[in-house]
């Protein structure tokens, strides 16, 4: 059996100790991580050795970040997704890696496009999140046509389905939920993959997300962001896949549940 994470982290350092025990107490073999919030330079890269890991990472100084954890060797390493739109800085949101059995694994953390606090009215960030997603989703179909098996694990940033969110009226105008959001979401899904945290969770008000404020932990105001998409080749091998809910609850955690899945070798 092959144990896959993906686990928005929001600042790997600041969850080490989180993440040592889970990785302890679960021992996977691959992790996608999201929102490192660190660099080369300052990524515990020798603290996930010591616990069986080698790391690949696109890093970004406080913000965003990704990364890829494995107990077997990576190659292909991309750092950046390409084609995508330019913004006044690099985003730090794509890392792309081939297993040994030839699999790609793509950890992902999608543009949350919410407008700056100062200046409510100003949509570049939704129009780069837009842009990006597109941009994925094109590339995605290009890793599919080419005959590869893909299997993708991350925040998506997008509430699909009103069932996603414990209150869908109060994020209806997020940048999370607009008709073009969803929209854009959509057309990955119509490409030939299979969600598998909605294929083996169908129930809905099943969460992956509580925020910080206002004891949304406590009162289960969830949201659902974080998925897995694999191509059929892969679906074909899929055990489970699951949200560790409970690790939101414990002390100094993410905001964020790690999910799985355990495909056959």
């Amino acid at each position: 059996m092959q144990q896959i994470i993906s686990w928005n982290v929001a600042s790997v350092r600041s969850r080490m100790p989180v993440l040592s025990r889970f990785l302890q107490e679960n021992q996977p073999d691959i992790v996608l991580l999201q929102e490192i919030k660190a660099t080369e330079e300052n990524f515990p890269f020798l603290d996930f050795k010591a616990l069986g890991y080698d790391a690949v990472i696109s890093g970004q100084k406080a913000y965003n970040g990704v990364a890829i954890l494995s107990k077997m060797p990576l190659k292909n390493v991309i750092r950046d997704l390409p084609k995508v739109p330019l913004s006044d800085s690099p985003q730090a949101r794509f890392i792309q890696a081939t297993l040994p059995n030839g699999t790609i694994v793509i950890s992902v953390y999608v543009p949350n496009g919410t407008a700056p606090m100062n200046d409510p009215t100003d949509t570049s960030r939704l129009e780069y999140k837009l842009k990006w997603m597109q941009a994925f989703t094109d590339y995605v179909a290009h890793l599919i046509q080419s005959g590869n098996e893909v299997l993708i694990g991350g925040d998506f940033n997008v509430i699909e389905r009103d069932s996603d969110v414990y209150n869908p009226d109060h994020f209806r105008d997020s940048s999370l939920m607009v008709p073009p959001v969803r929209n854009a979401f959509q057309k990955l899904n119509e490409l030939p993959l299979t969600n598998l945290i909605r294929g083996f969770n169908p129930k809905p008000n099943t969460y992956s997300f509580w925020d910080f404020q206002g004891g949304a932990w406590q009162r289960n105001h969830g949201i659902l962001l974080d998925f897995f998409f694999a191509t059929k080749g892969l679906v074909d091998q899929v055990k489970t896949a699951k949200i560790y809910q409970e690790i939101r609850g414990w002390e100094k955690t993410s905001d964020h549940a790690p999910i799985g899945c355990v495909l056959e070798k």
